[in-house]
């Protein structure tokens, strides 16, 4: 009983570390897509050009 104890608390802690760099690599590439999503060269003729705030 107390190894089957122990394994859930193993997993449990494993799951909790899982999502917790789940959730510190979204904020990361979050954090890094907000150049790219705002180019500056990008302009045409006709188009005006993009306004993006750093």
């Amino acid at each position: 009983m107390r190894q089957h104890i122990l394994n859930s608390w193993l997993v449990a802690a494993l799951v909790a570390l899982v999502c917790l760099l789940g959730v510190t690599a979204y904020a990361e590439v979050k954090n890094d897509l907000r150049p790219i999503a705002c180019p500056q060269g990008d302009k045409g003729d006709r188009k005006p050009a993009a306004t993006c705030v750093p």
